[in-house]
């Protein structure tokens, strides 16, 4: 089994190095030649079904709604990995978790990573990188993302949870717009995080009660009164982030950055909020924890109100930056860059349509996160590389497969939206036969050993000469 996964491991990176760029696709035509600035915005536990532009019965987001109406808004992304930290390093690097080695909260990207992170190709091309991070998993110490950032802040100054911090959108926001309004050099690569949506959640009075925008979905289970109150919770969070939200998208039209700012708004995943009997992300693939919000804004590069309903994953995002940035420039610099994931640039601002394609995600037994390193002797670490879940969608159907109870469930979303009745299959069964060795292939062929998630001597020296490594 490891010579078969090896040689298809080593056909796969071969593939994707010869074929890099064209993974990501040659940059729009219609791309001004200056470097646009990206602003780069993502909300720690935002399912999309909360979102109202995503169809939610609330008016919780009435700035994140401004903001797909000005662009272009992706109806059905899927996170990679229902954790923050290795969802993050996915939207960096574009590879699965099992493949840049995150697999749980507190790992961070090998110094030698063979992934060049999004980061780490901006700054190449002169970026000035300035990241705000609103809670522990992101931290410079645990993530060593902080190296590829000009400005890492990271002040957190509220506690959660005895051993965690974290800090609240008012805290975040404010810092962001003085570094803008101190005309930081440009082009900037300007990476947002909050994490007020995510439990423990502070009650929001003045976003408790959102305009009624039209019924809860027919079919939709009544959660109990606990379940109510855990909602009303979560959605005020949900308007509050938003409200500061919009103070900052107010605060670059204001400073003229309007026209010269590709803005991208995501989550790193959702949130159950009792459904399906569980409350939390990290330990399932169901839709509302796995399915995100993306929307993209680029005045004058991308035509506005438009809505684009094929499914696509997180992974899609570093390459669909690049395209609109730097892309020609990395072409003619052939630097070897390589993505699970495709850019959706030309689907935005050409018009192309997105081929259908099977959208993969995955969690990982174990702890959720490290503990303290004082607490090293409380770490569970063998299990966080075995998956729990594997998860696929392909246009409506979806497989969730867990190898260790040996179940496969599938979903019809097209006529079971809520995962109410899933069909169920055990080993003796012809589709569990059929579905589940493809899956377990493609998590073998991307499963890489800690030593393979490093660079090569030969591949340090190509990135020493294009000044990628010291």
């Amino acid at each position: 089994m490891g010579t078969v996964r090896n040689l298809i491991l080593a056909l796969t990176t071969v593939l994707l190095v010869i074929l890099g760029c064209s993974l990501w696709g040659s940059p729009p035509e219609n791309r001004s030649s200056d470097a646009p600035n990206i602003l780069l915005i993502t909300v720690d536990t935002l399912r999309a079904d909360h979102v109202s532009s995503y169809g939610y019965h609330l008016k919780t987001t009435p700035n994140i709604d401004r903001l797909a109406s000005e662009g272009v808004r992706f109806d059905n992304t899927y996170a990679v990995i229902p954790l923050t930290g290795p969802s993050h390093f996915s939207m960096f690097t574009g590879r699965y978790p099992q493949e840049h080695g995150a697999r749980i909260n507190g790992v961070a990207l090998p110094a030698n990573s063979k992934w060049l992170s999004l980061p780490q190709i901006l700054r190449k091309f002169d970026y000035n990188n300035a990241a705000f991070v609103s809670a522990w998993p992101l931290t410079g110490r645990l993530t060593g993302l902080n190296r590829w950032f000009d400005r890492y802040d990271e002040e957190l100054t509220r506690s959660y949870r005895v051993f965690t911090s974290m800090r609240f959108a008012e805290d975040v926001t404010p810092r962001v717009v003085r570094w803008l309004r101190d005309k930081p050099m440009q082009p900037f690569f300007l990476w947002v995080h909050y994490f007020d949506p995510h439990e423990p959640y502070h009650p929001r009075e003045r976003f408790a009660s959102p305009e009624k925008l039209g019924e809860t979905p027919a079919g939709l289970p009544e959660p109990d009164a606990e379940m109510r109150d855990r909602i009303r919770l979560y959605d005020s969070e949900v308007g509050y982030t938003d409200h500061h939200i919009g103070e900052l998208l107010e605060s670059v039209d204001d400073l003229g950055l309007r026209d010269s700012t590709l803005v991208a708004l995501t989550s790193d995943h959702g949130e159950s909020l009792g459904e399906h009997g569980y409350v939390g992300h990290g330990r399932r693939l169901t839709e509302n924890v796995m399915r995100v919000p993306l929307i993209f804004r680029f005045p004058g590069k991308i035509e506005a109100g438009q809505v684009i309903r094929e499914n696509i994953t997180l992974l899609d995002l570093a390459p669909t930056l690049l395209d609109f940035t730097v892309a020609d420039r990395v072409t003619q610099d052939q630097i070897p860059i390589s993505f699970a994931g495709m850019s959706l640039a030309r689907a935005m601002a050409g018009g192309e349509k997105l081929p259908q394609r099977p959208i993969r995600y995955v969690t990982f037994g174990g702890k959720k996160a490290f503990a303290p390193r004082w607490l090293s002797w409380m770490w569970v670490v063998g299990e966080a590389r075995m998956p729990l879940y594997l998860g696929k969608t392909e246009g409506t159907r979806k497989l969730i497969w867990s190898p260790r109870r040996e179940e496969l469930a599938v979903y019809e979303l097209g006529e079971d939206a809520f995962e109410l009745a899933p069909e169920v299959f055990a080993t003796d069964d012809r589709t569990y036969q059929r579905e589940t060795p493809v899956m377990q292939r493609w998590f073998d062929s991307t499963n890489l050993e800690d030593a393979e998630t490093t660079l090569s001597e030969r591949d340090t020296e190509i990135l020493k000469s294009l000044g990628y490594v010291q």
